[in-house]
């Protein structure tokens, strides 16, 4: 890691941290094929305190906000932490104020117009990240930045507000679904105007997002999700799970369902369940409740959480059935990852981003959202018909060589602007 922007590179990429994420894992994906081309590419992450979950690529020079961050709020004194309490919600209240009153105004301001006002405003809503972003990028001035995930494309938006270089934000969930906030959904409609490029992972989060900002859909881009699917995927020796089984990979929170999934799965035959446990790969700020509902319903054994995995291809063997059973989502990387590896999905119909991987009846299976029967049904008739996971597995290793590197290089190539390498 460095403590400024590193001269001469080709591209910098923007997260909030390298924790558990489908957002990280495309960036750093993005990254190493950028890198394997002979470019120069930098990694630029922002908050403290975050578990490093995700292996960084060599050769990927990478520079962490997050102990700057963390150094403004070292000093643990009661009188130090009443103090910047009150300085940092006077800050915020007063920029509130300042978007509510002043808001006919601000909007006026066109990019590179005040960037200091737009800074102040931005780093009283968010934090001091805002601030060291803007200095990075402006003693740095890249050529290009990628940044991913909605508060973090705004800290860019504001830090490149008079800079010249190529500004691509990458969101990747439906705004009709996901709603932001106040003050961040009013700074969205005014700071995204530095954005050279709106990109939407999904052809459904692009059309949510024209829907909603429909003076900007022509600055608006599909930038679909990468897929490497891991070589020996289904040959793991050592791996945790070479039996059939139902899996799900995801962060453990309320839009994923998981807790739908575990009462779908408990109502499935006891022999069934004895030879299909369910696998649940990943962590968050609901394991502790998914455990306890999990143990209230079903024998101790059959549901199995198995943590982060920070290379989830080792469960992807064609024995398992993998379930997205989400309230609303993007297009997450493990559905992509578990298709590209040839197995049997079944999938909610509660966004459009998985239907437009996964046709009913061909390459996969999908079933009404938080209907909890009619998906214990489609679990046991999965696993009732290895015929059904023969065919629908292989469809789905087919459909998602539109996804490989070899297909996406040229749209990713054409958004950032990279010119082919010489």
């Amino acid at each position: 890691m460095t403590a400024a922007l590193p001269a001469g590179s080709d591209l910098v990429i923007v997260l909030p941290h390298l924790g558990p994420g489908g957002a990280q894992k495309v960036a750093l994906m993005a990254a190493e094929h950028f890198l394997v081309q002979g470019r120069q590419v930098t990694l630029v992450t922002l908050l403290p305190d975050k578990p490093l979950t995700h292996a960084v690529p060599e050769g990927l020079r990478w520079v962490d906000l997050g102990p700057a961050v963390a150094e403004t709020s070292s000093n643990r004194a009661p009188i130090a932490r009443i103090w910047r309490f009150s300085c940092t919600w006077g800050r915020r209240s007063l920029a509130w104020i300042s978007l509510v009153i002043g808001w006919k105004v601000l909007k006026r301001l066109v990019p590179g117009q005040a960037p200091l006002l737009v800074q102040w405003l931005v780093s009283s809503a968010s934090g001091v990240q805002a601030t060291l972003l803007r200095d990075l990028l402006y003693a740095g001035k890249p050529a290009r930045v990628l940044s991913l995930l909605t508060r973090t494309n705004l800290l860019c938006c504001q830090a490149m507000w008079a800079l010249p270089g190529h500004l691509v934000v990458s969101e990747r969930n439906d705004p009709r679904l996901q709603k932001q906030s106040l003050p961040w959904l009013r700074l969205r409609s005014w700071l995204w105007q530095r954005a050279d490029v709106i990109t939407a992972n999904t052809i459904g989060v692009l059309e949510g997002l024209q829907h909603c900002h429909p003076s900007m859909a022509d600055d608006m881009r599909l930038l679909p999700n990468p897929l490497v699917v891991d070589s020996h995927t289904g040959n793991h020796s050592d791996g945790p799970a070479l039996g059939p089984c139902f899996l799900a990979v995801c962060r453990l929170v309320p839009q994923k369902g998981i807790d739908l999934l575990i009462q779908a799965y408990a109502q499935l035959p006891e022999p069934l369940r004895e030879m299909w446990p369910l696998l649940i790969a990943g962590d968050g700020p609901e394991r502790a409740s998914l455990e306890t509902l999990a143990s209230s319903l079903l024998p101790r054994g059959q549901v199995r959480f198995m943590g982060f995995q920070r290379n989830p291809q080792v469960l992807y063997h064609r024995d398992a059935v993998f379930v997205l059973s989400s309230r609303f989502e993007g297009m997450p990387n493990s559905l992509l990852e578990a298709m590209g590896s040839g197995l049997a999905v079944i999938v909610s119909d509660a966004s459009p981003g998985p239907l437009e991987v996964v046709v009913h009846g061909k390459s996969g299976w999908v079933v009404p959202t938080e209907k909890v029967t009619l998906l214990a049904e489609a679990m046991q008739a999965m696993a009732e018909n290895p015929e059904l996971r023969r065919r629908l597995g292989d469809a789905a290793a087919e459909f998602m060589d539109a996804y490989s590197w070899d297909a996406l290089d040229p749209i990713w190539s054409d958004i950032l602007c990279l010119e082919k390498p010489g």
